[in-house]
């Protein structure tokens, strides 16, 4: 019992110092918010961490918004809702839809739940977008291995056929 109090007096005074000392020192730090919204959802304390999130963007410079979205989004997948976590990424897409790492990490979380239709739906997406082709490339390859995973041979040959329409229509 002591050890849980002292444990639980632990949290507190580290919640104490993010809140009371470096959120007011370092609050244009994109490092500090994200550290401290992952010690908070760690903690199971989620609706705190997306009241967080507010209070992050609108002292973070904008520049830095979309790598702190991801990692919150990333923190929900995790320890949270993955369908927030998914309305996350998704809102950022639509302002930033060529942003592949913002893609690749998405793609990561779904295909971790194995939700395959999501998944599916996701890859189709990207290999939809217009890209420069060693980005398509990686995105053509991504999609046949998930398949191949899934053990789907007809699946992986009829993505390895959307690659070959998109080279020949494509100007390379």
């Amino acid at each position: 019992s002591s050890g849980i109090n002292a444990e639980y007096g632990a949290l507190q005074e580290l919640d104490e110092i993010y809140s009371s000392v470096l959120l007011k020192k370092h609050r244009r730090s994109r490092k500090v918010w994200c550290c401290y919204a992952t010690s908070l959802a760690c903690q199971s304390k989620m609706e705190t961490v997306r009241d967080l999130l507010t209070k992050a963007l609108k002292s973070l410079p904008k520049h830095k918004h979309v790598r702190t979205i991801s990692h919150f989004a990333q923190l929900e997948y995790r320890l949270g809702d993955p369908a927030k976590g998914s309305t996350m990424f998704e809102n950022v897409l639509t302002s930033y839809p060529g942003r592949l790492d913002l893609w690749s990490v998405y793609l990561d979380k779904t295909i971790a739940l194995a939700d395959n239709e999501q998944t599916r739906l996701l890859l189709d997406r990207v290999v939809g977008l217009k890209l420069p082709a060693k980005k398509m490339k990686f995105f053509f390859k991504r999609y046949v291995d998930f398949e191949l995973s899934q053990g789907d041979k007809e699946r992986a040959e009829r993505v390895r056929e959307l690659a070959r329409n998109y080279i020949e229509t494509s100007d390379l």
